[in-house]
Order: C-alpha cells, then structure tokens, then sequence
C-alpha cells in the first residue's frame, strides 16, 4: 500500500545548504519525497511511501531522513494514514 504523510523539520544553522539537503536525501532513500522549504531554517518532506503498513512507512522514512541529515530536529507529523 501506499501512504501519504509529512514531515517538518528544524534544521541546524550550519545545515541550511538546500541543495546539498536534496542530494543527501535522494541519496539516503528519500525520493519518494518532494522536498519544501517555505522558511529559512525548516524542511518539510511530503512522502508518498510504499510499505506494508502506515508505521512501517512513516519509521522508515523518518530514518532515512535521519541519516541523511542527523541534526535535523523533527517538529510535527501530518497524516491521516489513509493508503492511497
């Protein structure tokens, strides 16, 4: 199934490089997002991820987006975890 979710993010002041933040993420298994930035300084990631079930896709991307940019601080979740 697919599930549709959101991520935010606050990021570190030395890590507000956007583009370097795409490639690090598309090379950690997150280009099943679109990647915003509305404000200087956060990430939001609209995910649209494929995974047997709503916590195995939103555990997952969250750890992906953790290793690609460990200090990140996650600040809210949207979702209804409806499967698309």
């Amino acid at each position: 199934m697919e599930f549709a979710f959101t991520l935010r993010y606050r990021l570190a002041r030395h890590d507000c490089d956007y583009d370097a933040l795409a490639g690090r993420l598309a090379a950690s298994d997150c280009a099943d997002a679109v990647v915003g930035v509305g404000r200087n300084g956060y990430l939001a990631l609209s995910f649209l991820r494929q995974a047997g079930s709503a916590e195995a896709a939103l555990s997952g991307a969250i750890a992906d987006v953790e290793r690609a940019v460990p200090t990140a601080e996650l600040i809210d979740i949207r979702s209804d975890f409806m499967p698309n």
